[in-house]
């Protein structure tokens, strides 16, 4: 799945990547769970990005709004990632939170 054609990220989705990326990245903690940021020098033309959300978090409808909310922060602000071609993002918090509260808390921890 392509996030966004114009910024050219895509979807992280193996395994063996993913745990490269925690195993080798710089931990962010916030509010809401965890960020993990890495660059991999192997493929420096493309950004890719895996949003992971708990289970425990909500049903579907609510993981997938999460989801969608943290696709649309990485769109909207492209400078922040810049340095990292790998960014994973787990979300820990259980229940609703909102665009505003979720996008002000990224924004936050990664300047």
């Amino acid at each position: 799945m392509n996030l966004s054609k114009q910024l050219r990220i895509q979807s992280l989705k193996r395994k063996t990547e993913i745990k490269e990326v925690f195993e080798k990245g710089k931990k962010v903690y916030f509010d809401f769970g965890l960020i993990v940021l890495y660059n991999n020098t192997k493929d420096e033309k493309t950004r890719k990005v895996a949003i992971l959300v708990k289970k425990k978090s909500g049903n579907a409808v609510v993981r997938n709004r999460i989801k969608r909310i943290i696709r649309h922060a990485i769109c909207a602000q492209p400078e922040i990632y810049e340095n990292y071609n790998r960014v994973v993002f787990l979300y820990k918090e259980r229940g609703k939170a909102d665009y505003n509260s979720i996008v002000n808390q990224i924004r936050n921890r990664l300047k």
